[in-house]
């Protein structure tokens, strides 16, 4: 079954009147574009998207629990609420077939983090790179900035990507930051990404305007997301740390070191820009368990 219009329509709203960022409306057209594949290879299905029986997100609901992970899952079925509720009140769609529909529980794992010692190491990888001949001064000083900002800001990898010159306070090394749900918030970074990124402005800025992106490839195209994630694992390597931290979790490992250090969890929400203090709130149950390790070697 192939999307109508209204797919393009609902895609159109997301887009530039909620402003999703490309991310998630990439997940979101995949979502309904495999939800529009299933009904259309069910015979029973009349092939009208603004009245779906209840019963065929029931049965989607199940058909997607065997085969994805339950976060994907509610990623998925989020996507297809708002999809059908765009429906329902831009489209005159009866009833929105995914409404209170239950969802298998999440499961709350711990976030994985690295430990202070771990960081050092990371955060000095791209240097040892350097010297030993495998990346160039543009490269290593880059990517240095990069894991100082994932790190020591705790910026999600989308929100690095595009930070620009206008964003950066340098008189007291503050970004302001555009995060999900286009909310705006400043972040603190420290004296070492300071330094670099005075640094990469006078050696490999110049010319550059106070509206273009921080971070680039040598091209001068904008820094993109995949080039970040496997600089990471080179670095991973490099230092003799998992290979399975990822950006996401160098942001753990900040909001880790900074509750295992004090700092109050309504500051630390305002830091990572999440819009629930339930959200943050893991990091302390994150802290107790760093505490019952370090008590269980001793006792």
């Amino acid at each position: 079954m192939k999307a109508g219009a209204e797919f393009d329509d609902f895609l159109n709203r997301i887009g530039r009147q909620r402003r999703y960022s490309k991310y998630t409306l990439r997940n979101y057209s995949k979502s309904v574009l495999e939800w529009y594949d299933w009904l259309g290879s069910n015979e029973m299905f009349s092939g009208d998207i603004f009245s779906v029986p209840r019963i065929f997100a029931k049965n989607y609901i199940a058909y997607l629990s065997q085969k994805v992970s339950r976060t994907t899952l509610h990623n998925k079925i989020s996507a297809l609420r708002t999809f059908h509720r765009f429906l329902r009140e831009a489209k005159g769609a009866k009833e929105n077939p995914f409404a209170s529909l239950p969802l298998p529980k999440m499961r709350k794992d711990l976030p994985v983090f690295l430990n202070p010692i771990q960081v050092s190491k990371l955060l000095s990888a791209p240097w040892e790179y350097f010297k030993e001949g495998k990346i160039k001064h543009f490269e290593a000083v880059r990517d240095a900035l990069c894991l100082e900002f994932l790190y020591g800001a705790g910026l999600r990898i989308s929100e690095l990507c595009s930070l620009k010159f206008s964003d950066i306070d340098f008189s007291r090394a503050t970004a302001r930051v555009l995060g999900k749900g286009q909310k705006i918030r400043l972040c603190p970074f420290g004296k070492n990404a300071l330094e670099l990124l005075k640094i990469w402005k006078e050696e490999y800025c110049a010319g550059r305007a106070q509206g273009d992106f921080i971070l680039f490839c040598e091209s001068g195209m904008q820094i993109y997301p995949r080039l970040i994630q496997r600089n990471l694992k080179n670095y991973l390597v490099e230092a003799g740390l998992p290979a399975n931290i990822t950006p996401h979790k160098l942001r753990h490992s900040f909001a880790t070191h900074l509750v295992d250090e004090g700092v109050d969890l309504r500051s630390l929400q305002e830091m990572l820009g999440h819009s629930s203090l339930s959200t943050t709130q893991i990091y302390t149950h994150l802290s107790t368990a760093h505490l019952k390790r370090e008590h269980g070697k001793l006792f």
